[in-house]
C-alpha cells in the first residue's frame, strides 16, 4: 500500500500547487478576493483548481478501494494517469480553454476505470 500512499500524496501536492497557481493568478491579474471573475486567465486557473477538487472527492477513495480489493499496481497506474491528465488539463486550460479537452478526457477516463475497478474488486470480494 506504500505506492498507493505515494500517489495519493502526489495528487494532494498537485492540488496544493493548483491552489498556489490561483493565488499567483490573483496577483498577476489584480483580482482581489473574494472576487472570482473579471479576467479569463484567472477564471481558467480557478476552474482548474475547482475541477480538480471536485474529482479528487471520488478519485482518492476509488484509488484506495481498488488498491485494497483488486490490485495496487492497477490502482496506482490509473492514479498516475489521472495525475498526468490533470497537468495536461491545467496547462491547456490556462493557455486557451479549448485546449483543455485532452487533459480532461485523460483524467476522466482514468477515474472512470478506477471507479469501475474498485467496484469490481469489492463485488468480487463479496462473492
Amino acid at each position: 500500500m506504500e505506492l498507493t500512499a505515494l500517489i495519493t500524496l502526489a495528487l494532494l501536492i498537485e492540488y496544493f500547487i493548483f491552489m498556489m497557481l490561483v493565488g499567483a493568478a490573483r496577483g498577476k491579474t489584480g483580482i482581489q478576493a473574494p472576487a472570482t471573475t473579471g479576467d479569463p486567465f484567472f477564471e481558467a486557473t480557478l476552474r482548474v483548481q475547482q475541477n480538480t477538487l471536485e474529482q479528487l472527492i471520488y478519485v482518492i477513495p476509488s484509488l484506495w478501494i481498488c488498491s485494497y480489493f483488486l490490485n495496487e499496481l492497477l490502482a496506482v497506474s490509473l492514479g498516475t494517469v489521472f495525475l498526468i491528465g490533470r497537468i495536461i488539463f491545467c496547462v491547456g486550460y490556462r493557455t486557451a480553454p479549448e485546449k483543455r479537452a485532452i487533459g480532461f478526457m485523460t483524467g476522466w477516463l482514468a477515474s472512470i476505470v478506477l471507479i469501475l475497478s474498485a467496484c469490481w474488486g469489492v463485488i468480487s470480494s463479496l462473492l
